[in-house]
């Protein structure tokens, strides 16, 4: 099979196939490897994500970098994104802007809603002062370019948090953000993992049925998929496995700590 190069006309054909529309708030994460090594890539799937949902929509997507739990400071400026190759072009593209707080999981928007998502200072990545918090009340569209539920859904680790899963636990960070050359400093939260115990969870048994509903729209892309999804379809389909298990998405190894 040979390389693609696929184009923003086929990114854009495919984002309206799943559902894309203009006015729309999406989220989204990415393994851009599927798509080939056109050098124009990058700029040419913001841009489609960008058209897709029209000057009344919103694109928003990871820029995580966790080097502030490790004592570096934070400058939202320069501080790379650590999450993949289109959120870093993502963060330097014209006009996108970027959260503060939580240090290292931070978020960039662009479009009509970019101002007031990243205006939101949560204490901790996935409470109920979040970005992520943010996303479910408003019901923000997924779409998943090339990567897998596990990696790429934050709504899963807010599931975790509400459901308070044993293997997490509260951490304090405190560190320094860096704006328009000053200091301040900033104290958040995160409901971390635990490390003495395999906690490298996998919802493929959950999510493989979650492909099958008719919540999630799939199109072939490049050498993978994209998909398309609402968070609340998501969280309603995923918590009563979380109800029932607190352990539902850690490995065999990880669930004999708590037999």
């Amino acid at each position: 099979m040979p390389f693609p190069k696929v184009t923003k006309n086929e990114i854009l054909e495919k984002l309206r196939k799943v559902g894309v529309k203009e006015g729309d708030i999406i989220y989204t994460a990415s393994f851009m490897p599927i798509l080939g090594n056109s050098p124009s890539l990058m700029n040419d799937t913001i841009d489609a994500l960008v058209e897709a949902v029209g000057k009344e929509g919103t694109v928003i997507m990871p820029v995580f970098n966790w080097d502030y739990c490790s004592g570096a400071v934070f400058d939202p400026v320069e501080t790379p994104s650590q999450v993949g190759v289109l959120t870093e072009a993502f963060r330097k593209h014209a006009g996108v802007l970027r959260s503060i707080t939580p240090p290292w999981c931070t978020f960039a928007a662009s479009g009509q809603k970019a101002k007031e998502i990243v205006e939101i200072k949560g204490t901790s990545p996935f409470g109920p002062d979040s970005i992520t918090q943010y996303l479910y009340d408003i019901n923000a569209r997924y779409i998943l370019i090339g990567c897998n539920y596990s990696d790429a859904v934050i709504h899963l680790h807010w599931l975790e948090e509400k459901f308070e899963v044993p293997y997490r636990f509260w951490k304090r960070f405190s560190g320094q953000v860096k704006i328009n050359n000053k200091f301040f400093n900033n104290v958040s939260y995160m409901y971390a993992r635990r490390l003495d115990i395999n906690t490298e969870i996998d919802s493929r048994h959950i999510t493989d049925k979650f492909d099958r509903t008719d919540k999630v729209k799939i199109e072939k892309l490049g050498l993978g998929e994209l998909r398309s999804f609402m968070t609340k379809d998501y969280v309603e389909f995923v918590s009563p496995y979380f109800e029932s298990d607190k352990l539902i998405v850690l490995p065999a190894e990880g669930r004999k700590a708590f037999q």
